[in-house]
């Protein structure tokens, strides 16, 4: 299905033709060209996500980001944009994690595409063999509740044990490295947050532990980490883990809503109530 770009064009001609324009603005080096690109993609913009994901390839002047770029395919693929979703399942079979882990997402959540929990579970489990801890979890919540396939309770504890096992090996190799990199703190923080989930759910081989999961989600949260940020507001205003502290729920939601996480808004909406 066609989906109409904000030019008004409607046929696949008059999307390429758009996504070229869109693209050369952006390529002409003017920040104005570049933030228009940026907006049209931020307003859901089909066309202009998937022209954004083509630039940073690294192919137009602009410095390579494979994670913005899959985001960028993501987005437009989960708008029903054909030649975005070929490009995922391209670097997919070149072996990208990321990739396998976005086509999950889509086909589990129906974005874009029908929705189809097999090939999710498969995705997520490929995903996996790649080492994205995201995807490893993912499949495990699905293999644990019989998603896309049988229940199958002895993978899945392995699956979250693998999760906390990649995390901690993440967190010592950081360890050796350098703290004032970001790159070092986007890894660190990610994997404190997949610790601190798994102890939440109490899955695999690790007991519900909602103080051990409070105390990694402050750490990751204490370093900007957004998702951390929402999921220790929930623990204080749940009184898990923590003590209930409506305030201190509000300060971590607010941080959390401050960088686009879905539902912080929504929390904090109902504690002002």
């Amino acid at each position: 299905m066609l989906i109409a770009n904000p030019l008004g064009a409607e046929s696949a001609d008059e999307q390429a033709a758009s996504t070229d324009w869109l693209r050369r603005l952006a390529e002409s080096g003017t920040s104005e060209g570049q933030m228009i690109l940026l907006d049209q993609a931020m307003q859901g913009s089909a066309e202009a996500q998937y022209a954004l994901a083509i630039l940073f390839r690294g192919d137009s002047g602009i410095p390579a980001d494979m994670n913005q770029a899959r985001h960028w395919y993501q987005a437009a693929a989960s708008r029903g944009h054909a030649a975005a979703l070929e490009s995922l399942r391209y670097l997919a079979s070149e072996g990208d994690g990321a990739a396998f882990y976005a086509l999950g997402v889509l086909n589990r959540d129906g974005l874009g595409v029908p929705r189809d929990l097999d090939k999710a579970r498969q995705a997520f489990l490929w995903a996996g063999e790649a080492g994205h801890v995201e995807a490893l979890f993912a499949a495990a919540d699905m293999l644990s509740n019989g998603m896309g396939g049988t229940t199958d309770t002895a993978t899945a504890r392995a699956t979250y044990a693998q999760v906390v096992r990649l995390c901690r090996s993440a967190l010592k190799m950081d360890g050796e490295g350098n703290n004032d990199d970001r790159a070092a703190i986007d890894i660190r923080t990610a994997a404190q947050y997949w610790i601190a989930k798994v102890y939440l759910l109490g899955a695999g081989e690790f007991e519900r532990d909602a103080v051990a999961a409070a105390l990694w989600f402050a750490d990751a949260a204490s370093s900007g980490l957004g998702s951390a940020q929402y999921e220790l507001g929930r623990l204080y205003l749940q009184g898990r883990g923590v003590p209930l502290d409506r305030e201190k729920a509000l300060v971590w939601l607010e941080y959390a809503a401050a960088q686009g996480v879905k539902g912080a808004a929504e929390e904090i909406a109902q504690i002002n109530n």
